[in-house]
């Protein structure tokens, strides 16, 4: 059979990200490889500023598609699904999404049920962060400069963020789950994920272009699983579909 790649929605990486949180761990084992893109996609274009050029200049760069050597995708979000045991979620531990040179960043971060997330202002003009979990409005901050705000993070799911003061190019995703079996990959596509309980799995990566990818995945203790996934070319299937 081929690979099966879906496009879903911020609920969809919901059900991904699992609903209870696991009871304390057990020695677990190791997750790691490298999520890659087929042939050579083009990098996107820059996007077009319109608001306090002056601050964000002319434009900014795109990060909803970033492709590294070799292939290796950034940002892509890879959770172990289906683990029933494991480590305690760190839940005195806040999170970062700073406004800076026109820009959210990180652009896309893991937390978990129970920590919290800090939303700041770096630029000297104004933002806001308009937080949206599945849809639905979570909060919808205004961030003068210097201002930070702390939310806790009490549902798991897929949270985007937008600023609305005209700076329409400025977006965000942070993922959270209800256990600490996820995470993004870096700059060269590559991830791991430690202490994950001994057992049979789904390994699911999820990328805001690309969609969701899933592979059967199966842990042993003090061993180190390596599952490698590769997404198609963008448009890929749309050209296998005509």
């Amino acid at each position: 059979m081929g690979r099966r790649t879906m496009v879903v929605s911020g609920a969809g990486l919901a059900l991904l990200l699992g609903a209870t949180a696991p009871a304390i761990a057990a020695a677990g084992g190791t997750v790691a490889g490298t999520i890659t893109v087929e042939g050579t996609p083009a990098a996107p274009p820059p996007l077009p500023v319109f608001k306090h050029k002056e601050v964000c200049g002319e434009s900014v760069v795109n990060e909803r598609l970033v492709v590294g050597p070799g292939g290796g995708l950034r940002y892509a979000v890879v959770t172990v699904a289906g683990v029933t045991g494991g480590r305690a979620v760190e839940r005195d531990l806040t999170h970062v999404l700073d406004n800076t040179a026109c820009r959210f960043v990180p652009h896309v971060q893991v937390a978990e049920v129970g920590q919290w997330l800090e939303i700041r202002n770096s630029d000297p003009i104004l933002h806001n962060a308009d937080a949206k979990l599945e849809g639905r409005t979570l909060f919808n901050l205004a961030l003068p400069p210097a201002r930070r705000v702390r939310k806790p993070l009490a549902e798991a799911g897929l949270i985007s963020f937008k600023c609305n003061v005209r700076h329409t190019w400025m977006s965000a995703y942070v993922a959270v789950a209800a256990h600490p079996y996820h995470t993004v990959t870096d700059a060269y596509g590559d991830y791991e994920i430690g202490d994950v309980p001994p057992g049979t799995y789904t390994l699911k990566v999820w990328h805001e272009q690309l969609g969701v990818v899933e592979r059967p995945l199966t842990v042993e203790a003090a061993k180190t699983a390596t599952v490698d996934v590769a997404y198609p070319p963008p448009g890929a299937e749309k050209e296998e579909n005509r």
